[in-house]
């Protein structure tokens, strides 16, 4: 969209200038290389010269391009002063600083006089471009020159001074400054202008013979007066005025550029018409003549462009008008759809087409001629009284549109009636103009019969359809909206998407179908209700393309899919359910297979030698040895029963609490006593987390995993056990550290499987369900659990547990 301060619109833009860094760089490297050659030219302290292009390219820059050149105009002034003021051989951070304090300062200067002076020269004509005429010239040289000037000039100079570069003494630095940047706006910013603008050679045809002998002429007579004839200085504005009259604006600014070059070279070379007896008077003289032609060839120039349009203006009217003629007299003579006619005040026919004619005749059956009345050619009184009636109000000044329906065929008819006004401004009859709208009634009702039934969908339908613009702003929704997610359409309608989204972090709907999609088939999403409930919805929207092809709006339906995405997930949990209860079907049968037994075949075994006469022959110390093997089997026995008794009793309790869990590991510990007493372990227990839980099965957790560390501690070392927590996430990460025989890296996934024991039974005791009663209680609570260790090292078991509320969470 063009901006209310903006002339980007009257110029021609090459592709590659579209891009905002391009233009950037572009103005930028421009700015430094007109600075660089203007310092060639300096004839004042600290190189400041009496023609600084730059300038004019700035103004030009942000006229044609717009705010999107600043930046380069800032970088390009920042870095051609730092670039001329930098003393490498002199070089210290002090000086540097300073420069560099100089550069921004006036590269800022720069900036504001560009915006100030773009704001006057595009407010007081906002219509046209600053060459378009001569007032608009004198405001782009004049106005905008003095008032860029005076701002870069004034802001250079007092950051000058206060770097230390110059004195207050040095007030030819403002003058030359100031007269530089004038003249460098009035010979190159008309240059760019003219060069840039969209009709820049249309309908210009040069001869190119002329052209080039006139290039000649320029040349030899800027040659001649510069550096032979300085008297003849005046021949220049002939030859100026040959570049107005013959080549227009275009080829006018390039002359003055190469005329203005000569006389500022033979200037600073202190030759030359402009040659006074100082430096500041030889530069006051050739600014005042540069700006001077300048100035007035250009107000020539858009004089003459302004009265050339004129007279274009005045041949295409007149070429419009005799097409207007011809195209009426075309309408008037022989129209195929639209009646004509035009009745005096006295109801008498003026002029009609034939149509008109054609149609009169087949409702009355009469042959209308020129003035003959309304009351002879029409037979029915209704219709005629309504006729007398709509023309009495346009006698009076009226425009009057009726729509009528003719029996005869059925068709409609619109009748626009207007007076027709002399040049005395006088009302001399009225102009009718009747036009065959049958197909567009038929089309009308058709329009409004489906428009009720889209409207009966989309006010009863139960999913929501709704529309949203490119910025995600609700255009439409239907009233079904308010029974999901409890707003209502005019609550929503002009308001942003983002108003259901779950976070800012949410992925913008619009952008996402636009760049990756184009549309959405049964894309779900999470949205917030006005009650700040979160529902679950399934989308299927498609993009809407205007007939330039250009992205307009986007139509969608939402379907309200949370209970379906609800019993999805408690299908999939109860599956999960199922599928760790087969896996622990699949244990409990290798066990029965293989674990219970082993203990049954000794039973067996021993009880077959105790009651075969084998025994007879050995003695009692033989058949006490084979009693202990059938007791201990049947001891073992037992625990297995037991052990898988505790397993599948884990989760059984069916309320869940807070627990502190410094309370349940001291409760852990009380039950196992005598075990710690007897090993003399030392447990040290930091501040544990309060988790929502089962007690017995917390109670069991530490129980067995406190358990574990007794039984496989070192025999030569007192056991230490370390019980911790930190949050980590959403969870509170546990953690009980032993100093004990430890577990070798490969068997640290098996410790958790049921029954499985890494240790023969001889040295340490148990039937290797403990971890796994204490991974099943972990899953119980929705947690983790896994063990970190290295063999003679000691045990890490880390366990995670969901937090209470997100006030936790770190």
């Amino acid at each position: 969209m063009k901006s209310n301060h903006s002339l980007t619109s009257f110029y021609s833009e090459p592709t590659f200038l579209r891009s905002t860094p391009v233009v950037i760089l572009l103005v930028a490297a421009l700015y430094i290389l007109l600075a660089k050659l203007s310092f060639l030219l300096s004839i004042a302290f600290l190189a400041v010269s009496p023609l600084f292009p730059a300038s004019g390219l700035s103004l030009a820059a942000v006229l044609i391009l717009g705010n999107r050149a600043l930046p380069g105009i800032f970088i390009g002034a920042f870095l051609s002063n730092i670039l001329n003021n930098l003393n490498v051989q002199n070089l210290n951070n002090q000086h540097l600083l300073t420069i560099i304090f100089a550069g921004f300062f006036i590269g800022l200067g720069n900036v504001i006089a560009s915006i100030i002076s773009k704001y006057i020269i595009i407010n007081t004509n906002k219509k046209n471009h600053p060459l378009y005429n001569g007032k608009n010239i004198l405001i782009l040289l004049i106005s905008g020159s003095i008032t860029y000037a005076t701002i870069t000039s004034s802001i250079g100079v007092i950051t000058l001074t206060i770097g230390g570069f110059i004195t207050k003494e040095h007030w030819y630095v403002f003058q030359t400054w100031w007269l530089g940047d004038i003249v460098g706006i009035i010979l190159v910013t008309p240059v760019f202008l003219s060069w840039y603008l969209k009709d820049s050679f249309e309908k210009k045809k040069f001869k190119i013979l002329e052209l080039l002998l006139f290039g000649a002429v320029v040349v030899l007579v800027c040659y001649i007066v510069f550096f032979k004839h300085f008297d003849l200085k005046y021949i220049i504005i002939a030859i100026l005025f040959w570049a107005v009259y013959r080549f227009g604006t275009q080829i006018t600014t390039l002359i003055i550029l190469i005329i203005s070059s000569f006389a500022i070279i033979t200037t600073v070379k202190g030759i030359g018409p402009f040659s006074k007896d100082s430096i500041n008077n030889s530069i006051l003289s050739l600014d005042l003549f540069l700006c001077f032609t300048a100035i007035c060839s250009l107000f020539l120039s858009s004089i003459l462009d302004e009265r050339q349009r004129a007279k274009n203006l005045t041949k295409i009217s007149r070429k419009k008008l005799q097409k207007s003629e011809s195209i009426l007299e075309s309408i008037i003579e022989s129209p195929k759809d639209v009646s004509i006619y035009s009745i005096g005040r006295n109801y008498e026919y003026l002029n009609f087409n034939s149509l008109h004619k054609n149609n009169i005749k087949a409702m009355n059956s009469i042959e209308i001629t020129l003035g003959m009345t309304l009351q002879e050619s029409l037979v029915n009184i209704e219709e005629l009284n309504d006729a007398v009636a709509v023309l009495d109000k346009v006698f009076l000044g009226e425009s009057v549109t009726t729509i009528r329906q003719f029996d005869f065929n059925g068709s409609y008819w619109e009748f626009r009636t207007s007076p027709i006004i002399n040049e005395a401004e006088e009302i001399i009859g009225a102009t009718v103009i009747s036009t065959n709208i049958t197909e567009k009634i038929k089309i009308e009702e058709a329009l409004i019969n489906s428009e009720k039934k889209y409207r009966d969908i989309f006010t009863n339908i139960q999913h929501v359809i709704f529309q949203i613009d490119l910025n995600s702003i609700f255009l439409n929704i239907s009233p079904s909206v308010k029974d999901i997610i409890e707003y209502t359409p005019k609550e929503l309608i002009g308001r942003h998407s983002r108003i259901l989204d779950i976070d800012d972090d949410d992925t913008d709907l619009v952008h996402y179908i636009i760049t990756e999609k184009k549309n959405l088939i049964n894309h779900e999403k999470m949205i917030k209700t006005k009650s700040g409930l979160l529902k679950t919805i399934s989308l299927n929207a498609k993009l809407i393309y205007n007939k330039d092809g250009t992205p307009d709006h986007i139509d969608a339906i939402a379907q309200d899919i949370t209970e379906r995405k609800e019993n999805e997930q408690k299908i999939a949990s109860q599956n999960q359910k199922l599928q760790i209860q087969n896996k622990e079907l699949e244990q409990f049968a290798y066990i029965t297979s293989h674990d219970l037994q082993e203990p049954l075949l000794t039973l067996k075994y021993f009880t077959e030698l105790l009651k075969n006469d084998h025994l007879k022959d050995h003695n009692e110390e033989e058949q006490e040895q084979y009693l202990n093997f059938i007791f201990e089997s049947s001891d073992r026995m037992q625990k297995l029963v037991k052990g898988l008794l505790d397993y599948s009793r884990i989760g059984k309790q069916v309320e869940i609490s807070k627990e502190d869990c410094n309370e349940i590991v001291n409760n852990a510990i009380s039950t196992l006593t005598n075990s710690i007493e007897k090993t003399k372990a030392n447990i040290h227990i930091d501040k544990l987390p309060t988790v929502n839980g089962y007690f017995v099965e917390l109670i069991q957790l530490f129980k067995h995993l406190i358990a574990n560390s007794i039984e496989f501690r070192k025999k030569e070392v007192p056991l230490e056990i370390n019980i911790s927590a930190i949050p980590v996430g959403n969870n509170w990460q546990i953690t009980v550290q032993d100093n004990g025989i430890g577990i070798e890296e490969h068997n640290l996934e098996k410790i958790f499987i049921i029954f499985k024991r890494l240790n023969n039974r001889e040295e340490y005791s148990g039937i290797g369900l403990s971890l796994a009663i204490c991974k099943k209680i972990i899953a119980l609570h929705g947690g983790n659990i896994w063990a970190e260790s290295s063999f003679g090292h000691g045990t890490t078991i880390f366990f995670t547990i969901p937090k209470i509320n997100i006030n936790e969470i770190s």
